[in-house]
């Protein structure tokens, strides 16, 4: 009978203790990373813009290089003013600050058929080329490089920054420029009023042949761009610089 007060003792004993339950082992989720592993690297933002751009050379720069009607002296002729524009798409990396551009363009033809008197002393006002252009344009591919400097807070949803950049490109000549030689020129190939100014000659005479024109052009690249961000989902920009003439342009495009 010893054994039932034993019993009882135990069970005293077993109530008055708390039971401690094993700790549950970690899940593979909360373990500790393995050694040796960081952070994963956030990609850098990318954009795909559609881009426009008007070029234009100024005519106080042209009149340096040719007569204009307005000249002293001059044939009653308006230089054709030199403008172009042009239309293309951008792939542009962008781990900031740094922005890395690849684009395609094509450069369409902006000037008109017409007289290109050469400036010379003594001037000469009938020695000068009648030029017409035929489908005459540019393919370009090139690369710029631009540095962003954000303006106030670029937390927001909507903010705005100043790209300052520059860059090269190659330009593929399409089409043709037309000529009429002023007569007494070595160069005219036909014996059109041989001894008449190029103005008279272009409404009689076949053309003279194209202007010898290289088949790639170099195109140097400066740029001041303001841009307006949206959520990091889209953007506009506004450009100012050379193309290897003065322009003014817009992109806007999607980034991801």
């Amino acid at each position: 009978m010893a054994v039932l007060p034993a019993l009882l003792l135990l069970s005293s004993l077993a109530e008055a203790a708390p039971i401690e339950v094993p700790a549950e082992p970690l899940r593979q989720a909360d373990a500790a990373p393995a050694s040796g592993a960081g952070p994963t690297k956030q990609r850098p933002l990318m954009e795909v813009n559609l881009r426009g751009r008007f070029l234009t050379v100024p005519n106080s720069i042209m009149d340096t290089w040719y007569f204009d009607s307005d000249s002293e002296g001059a044939n009653p002729f308006d230089r054709p003013k030199l403008r172009m524009y042009t239309f293309g798409v951008e792939y542009v990396l962008k781990p900031r600050p740094m922005n890395w551009v690849f684009y395609y363009e094509y450069i369409g033809n902006g000037i008109k058929e017409g007289y290109w008197d050469d400036v010379e002393q003594p001037a000469d006002h009938d020695d000068g080329d009648w030029l017409k252009p035929s489908n005459f344009g540019l393919h370009v591919v090139g690369f710029n490089y631009a540095h962003e400097i954000p303006i106030g807070d670029d937390t927001k949803n909507v903010w705005v920054s100043m790209l300052f950049g520059a860059g090269l490109g190659l330009g593929i000549v399409s089409g043709d420029l037309t000529t009429w030689h002023p007569g007494g020129n070595s160069s005219i190939t036909n014996n059109c009023l041989r001894d008449a100014p190029a103005f008279e000659r272009k409404d009689t005479c076949e053309p003279d042949g194209k202007v010898n024109f290289p088949g790639v052009l170099p195109i140097l690249d400066l740029t001041m761009s303001t841009r307006v961000n949206f959520a990091e989902r889209a953007n506009a920009r506004l450009d100012l610089g050379i193309h290897n003439t003065f322009y003014v342009g817009t992109a806007v495009g999607t980034v991801f």
